[in-house]
């Protein structure tokens, strides 16, 4: 359920930097930043909701995986330090955490595992 979501996420994120680095003027950049944003939530909102809290911290670890970045580093670079601070903040009240490392050998061996056998068709 959520490594097509961190999957997507990672797309998502380089087709709007890809984007981005086209337009003129940082007001048009920003001007869609927020639509993206916007759409994003109508979009995913609903699915994230139906997330429990162990499938919400899984695909954050999953994120780091297929973005290379933290969640947090994501949304300071999109949204700048504020909306990243905000968002840490929501997210450690609920005993998560968005500055999180994947450590692929060692603790999220057990994702890592599963990740690779759903790519590789597996499961």
């Amino acid at each position: 359920k959520c490594l097509p979501l961190a999957k997507l996420a990672a797309n998502t994120m380089i087709e709007t930097t890809e984007y981005i680095r086209t337009l003129p003027t940082q007001e048009e950049r920003e001007k869609h930043l927020r639509k993206m944003e916007r759409d994003l939530i109508k979009e995913y909102e609903p699915v994230l909701r139906k997330m429990s809290y162990s499938q919400g911290k899984v695909l954050l670890k999953l994120i780091v995986r297929e973005c290379n970045s933290t969640p947090y580093e994501i949304l300071q670079a999109y949204l700048g330090n504020f909306a990243a601070d905000f968002w840490q903040t929501v997210a450690r009240l609920f005993t998560a955490d968005l500055k999180m490392d994947y450590n692929p050998d060692g603790k999220d061996a057990l994702i890592e595992k599963i990740a690779t056998k759903i790519e590789q068709g597996e499961l």
